[in-house]
């Protein structure tokens, strides 16, 4: 028996790391191995089809690599167990080994290998079966004891891979691969907050008691930026954050019950929250920050920024509503806030604050200031309505933009 028919038999046995063999370049390439089962046409598809996939992908056509993030990011009993510090029993280690083996194996594969056996076994296919692409390989291998470490300090599947999410509503995440890197070098003033909200993150990296928290204030001065910000000082620490969107806050019980399986420390960012008094999410995320029969995991804290204090619109008709206990039902509607164990307030600055902020972004930028500078930018604030420090960053960008 060949090479590749033995090594495809190989990989049938496969049976911790079967999702490999699901990914959509391996069953291509699998393809190819069955050769034996098709004709020469069905093969030129298949190894076609695989380096299209292998070259669009981020390894740009380097199939050991490509292979090695699949096994190091696959989700599967053994990546999660050892990710969680579980034991893991003497025949379970062993016969992942053996996998592995033969993921090394598939791992060595190269062009040349295929299209030779190819040639044997479709004679007078020659100058065919030579126009077929090439793919490289670095042949790297995955070491068992370095894949153990890498789990342990990463977490595993698609957290091990990345650190920032959005969830969906079908209750999977999708991989923010390029999340915005802005720190807090980039924000001015608020100092005061920030370090707060640093100090309260960086309990929950240490696995210390961290509290959820509310951040608002008026539009524009640096809450949801604040949150990113104080994500990106801490990623490299482990810290990883997840973006639920006010829309699918039904799902935010799944969303936490996923995460406290995962050994990650993550936050749970919710932006701009606010809710009618009749939204029925409104008990849903109550009872996510307290209130719940079940314990909030100590790996998660939700974020959430709002430009209301209270959360909940209310409006003079509700106050004047014919319910006997009306004053009960108006505590409650402000109860919300009170559930976030720290809240910051991010106001607007005053005129000579918004114009000290505008030139600490035009010195951060190097931008050479005139005699006009804080005139204009009184008059573009004025234009907006607002002095808020996203205004002065518009402003700068103007003010450049014009000379």
């Amino acid at each position: 028996m060949n090479e590749l028919l033995l090594l495809n038999y190989k990989l049938l046995t496969i049976s911790t790391f079967k999702n490999i063999l699901k990914d959509k370049a391996i069953v291509e390439l699998l393809g190819v191995f069955a050769y034996s089962t098709k004709s020469l046409s069905e093969c030129l598809i298949h190894f076609s089809n695989f380096l299209k996939i292998l070259y669009e992908s981020e390894f740009e056509g380097d199939f050991s690599n490509y292979l090695v993030d699949l096994i190091k990011h696959d989700e599967n009993v053994f990546t999660k167990k050892t990710a969680r510090g579980e034991k893991l029993s003497e025949e379970f280690i062993s016969n992942t080994k053996v996998e592995l083996e033969v993921l090394n194996e598939l791992c060595s594969m190269s062009d040349e290998k295929i299209k030779n056996i190819l040639s044997s076994q479709f004679s007078q296919s020659d100058e065919i079966i030579s126009l077929l692409g090439k793919f490289s390989s670095s042949f790297k291998k995955v070491d068992f004891e370095e894949l153990l470490n890498y789990l342990k300090v990463n977490s595993y599947g698609i957290f091990a891979k990345y650190s920032a999410f959005n969830y969906n509503k079908d209750n999977t995440f999708s991989p923010i691969k390029y999340p915005d890197t802005i720190t807090f070098d980039d924000l001015k003033d608020y100092q005061v907050q920030q370090e707060k909200l640093i100090l309260n993150t960086k309990a929950l990296v240490n696995s210390n008691c961290a509290n959820n928290v509310l951040l608002y204030g008026d539009r524009g001065c640096g809450k949801s930026s604040s949150v990113k910000a104080v994500f990106n000082k801490f990623k490299d620490e482990g810290l990883k954050i997840v973006q639920i969107s006010k829309q699918n806050l039904a799902n935010v019980d799944k969303l936490l019950e996923k995460l406290a399986k995962v050994p990650s420390k993550f936050i749970v960012f919710i932006d701009d929250l606010s809710f009618s008094q009749e939204d029925e999410n409104l008990s849903i995320i109550k009872s996510a920050l307290e209130g719940a029969i079940s314990k909030r995991s100590d790996n998660v804290v939700i974020y959430a920024t709002t430009n209301r204090r209270n959360i909940i619109k209310e409006t003079f008709s509700s106050r004047e509503g014919n319910e006997v206990h009306l004053a009960d039902t108006i505590d409650e509607n402000a109860s919300l806030s009170d559930r976030f164990g720290l809240v910051l307030t991010f106001l607007a600055p005053n005129k000579d604050k918004f114009l000290e902020i505008a030139r600490k972004i035009a010195q951060d930028k190097n931008i050479q200031i005139g005699d006009d500078f804080e005139l204009e930018a009184q008059r573009f604030a004025t234009q907006k309505a607002s002095r808020s420090p996203r205004v002065a960053q518009q402003f700068v960008k103007k003010y450049v933009a014009d000379k």
